[in-house]
């Protein structure tokens, strides 16, 4: 699990580091997606619930992965839109023109070990 968030957040690093690379941003998405986070748009406002991913994941690369999605979103629609991102039903995130915020800043959930 911290192989594929620290994979996601090299992925957008290096986004960021070219202009806008549209196959890198779709990279990124489908490897979300791949891990259980699903998103839908109406009206142009976008709505992402957080799979498996945002489990285990600790909150400074939480922000990141709010940022890959946000930034890949913009790169794939040419504009920023407002995205709100779920986790189980609780907003955890938001994303407008306005920036990127993170509401839920709690630590991961640790699982005991054996």
């Amino acid at each position: 699990m911290k192989t594929m968030s620290v994979v996601l957040l090299s992925l957008a690093c290096a986004t960021q580091a070219f202009a806008c690379d549209k196959v890198d941003a779709a990279n990124v998405q489908a490897a979300l997606s791949d891990m259980g986070t699903q998103w839908s748009e109406r009206g142009g406002v976008v709505s992402l619930d957080w799979g498996r991913v945002w489990e285990g994941t600790a909150a400074k690369q939480r922000f990141g992965l709010l940022k890959a999605f946000a930034e890949g979103d913009v790169c794939l629609t040419g504009r920023a839109r407002e995205i709100s991102f779920y986790h189980h039903g609780k907003l955890v995130g938001r994303a407008s023109t306005a920036g990127i915020q993170l509401l839920d800043a709690a630590p991961p959930k640790r699982t005991p070990a054996c």
